[in-house]
């Protein structure tokens, strides 16, 4: 029996797999990735520069680092994955794609999104303590926020290497594999926690920003600043139905990437969220103040202070 020809699921049309050029996911999760990899490492970049030389790196600038370096781990993981054929639909994904490998790198990937989803949410609430720091109990409920997730999400590493690492005199294997696979729920439990955890970082400076001392004009523009974070909150529950669905069995392959591909949106998204205030400060306090800027045309020059005062007016 040549078990290349054997899929890992049946079609549920009755039609025979495709293994040649079946639909896949793998350019977009590659394409996307790559996209929001750059984006966040230039902001990122940008953020550290601006922090170094107005103050100094804090608790939130580590954060994003290690968000950002999680989340470029957690990219390369997948893509090794994705080379070898799981960004299919599971009909068209066949047996023999189960190698060694494959389950190490399965289990990596548990391993290594749990701490990197943790660091992409606490350099938010960490952000919020720099900014609102003076407010008591803001920077308290942040400061307990932060632990109880290293918390939860410390224990779902637990998990990933309870249920998918080999145990003594088990070798890398399909009894290892199938162990492993039955930890799904962990990942529903995650998508939940998440959602949960992205909804409160969403609603909690609202309450601060509405009683602040400033003009409507700079209001707003706060207000506009914090909702780009419900759509992070939109991305984690889209990524708790993906993981229902690999939960129950439905086209685990297919949904798994899925899953991924808003993983990557989630993580290197969060990271550029946590920048965007750094990106304002680069502006007025490094760039307009550099060679570059002093020898740009006056005009243009003009029209931009007009445009800053106008806001901040």
């Amino acid at each position: 029996m040549d078990l290349s020809k054997i899929p890992i699921m049946a079609n549920p049309s009755g039609a025979p797999p495709n293994f040649v050029d079946p639909p896949s996911l793998h350019n977009t999760a590659v394409g996307l990735g790559i996209s929001l990899m750059v984006m966040s490492g230039l902001v990122l970049i940008l953020r550290l520069i601006t922090n170094w030389k107005i103050s100094r790196l804090g608790l939130d600038d580590y954060l994003c680092m290690f968000a950002q370096a999680g989340g470029m781990s957690y990219w390369i993981l997948y893509y090794m994955v994705s080379e070898r054929g799981i960004s299919r639909h599971a009909w068209d994904v066949p047996v023999t794609i189960m190698t060694v490998h494959f389950i190490q790198l399965q289990a990596s990937i548990q391993i290594v999104i749990a701490p990197t989803l943790w660091a992409a949410k606490s350099a938010v609430l960490a952000l919020y303590i720099r900014l609102f720091g003076s407010i008591r109990w803001l920077k308290i409920t942040c400061y307990i926020w932060i632990g109880f997730m290293a918390l939860f999400y410390s224990s779902n590493i637990v998990i990933a290497v309870v249920y998918c690492i080999p145990r003594k005199s088990e070798a890398w294997d399909g009894t290892s594999f199938q162990r492993c696979s039955k930890s799904t729920w962990s990942a529903v439990v995650i998508g939940v926690f998440s959602a949960l955890a992205d909804l409160v970082i969403f609603a909690l400076p609202f309450p601060i920003i509405l009683k602040l001392r400033v003009t409507p004009a700079k209001k707003l523009g706060l207000v506009i600043l914090f909702l780009t974070g419900l759509v992070l909150v939109a991305m984690s529950i889209l990524s708790l139905v993906f993981r229902v669905k690999t939960f129950k069995g439905l086209d685990p392959t297919w949904n798994g990437t899925s899953t991924a591909i808003i993983t990557f949106a989630e993580v290197f998204g969060t990271v550029i969220v946590a920048c965007a205030p750094a990106l304002s400060a680069f502006w007025l306090k490094i760039f307009t103040k550099s060679s570059l800027w002093s020898s740009s045309d006056g005009f243009s020059k003009k029209q931009i202070r007009c445009m800053m005062i106008r806001y901040s007016s």
